[in-house]
């Protein structure tokens, strides 16, 4: 029988739940992105039921993990930028000129 929410909240209090906590962090984050799709549910759940990560693929995904970390961190500083940048072109400086009196 798989662990209830409690037990699973409980689990998560533990001091040796670092990992635990950072993959539910990751799976909750890919479930919000609409690019995790069903075919890549079913690879994880394939590597979740194995004993070991062949070799191969734990080195493939460290080197998808590191150019997914440079995508997200490029998009966060042009999010960044365009955030600083002002939204509204700067007015012109308008000069009076004018006839003086003489």
């Amino acid at each position: 029988m798989p662990p209830s929410n409690p037990e699973i909240l409980l689990a998560l209090r533990s001091p040796d739940s670092g990992w635990l906590g950072v993959l539910a962090t990751v799976l909750d984050e890919a479930n919000q992105d609409p690019r995790f799709d069903a075919a890549q549910r079913d690879i994880l759940r394939q590597l979740l039921n194995q004993e070991r990560m062949p070799r191969e693929i734990g080195d493939a995904a460290r080197h998808r993990a590191a150019v997914f970390e440079t995508e997200i961190i490029r998009d966060c500083q042009a999010a960044k930028e365009a955030a600083v940048r002002p939204t509204a072109p700067e007015r012109p400086k308008l000069t009076l000129v004018g006839k003086l009196a003489s």
